[in-house]
């Protein structure tokens, strides 16, 4: 089984693919940039993460539930960390606007 997250930073389209048991990968563009086989992810730890040109660095957060896989996605450039995308919290106007 899978589970795809699909969001947008500036003119990059991110799409992010998590198997039960083949690990997490990470696609830009519809080009792979980084992949994980871990099997569980517990901690606030980032298992991926890749350059975008000019705009920062990608960082995703994958927290895993009971039977589920969650991720949380963050731009990370210098010092100024911004949180940009979350598949189970409400991000606030303002985060979301700073994704496009």
């Amino acid at each position: 089984m899978r589970k795809t997250f699909e969001f947008a930073i500036k003119s990059n389209k991110i799409k992010v693919v998590n198997y039960w048991f083949g690990g997490i990968k990470l696609y830009i563009n519809n080009h792979l940039h980084d992949f994980d086989t871990t099997l569980f992810a517990i901690s606030n730890k980032t298992l991926l993460s890749a350059d975008l040109d000019g705009i920062g660095t990608l960082e995703i957060k994958p927290l895993s539930a009971l039977m589920s896989v969650e991720i949380d996605a963050y731009l990370v450039k210098g010092t100024d960390i911004q949180h940009v995308y979350s598949s189970h919290k409400r991000l606030t106007l303002k985060q979301k606007r700073l994704a496009q």
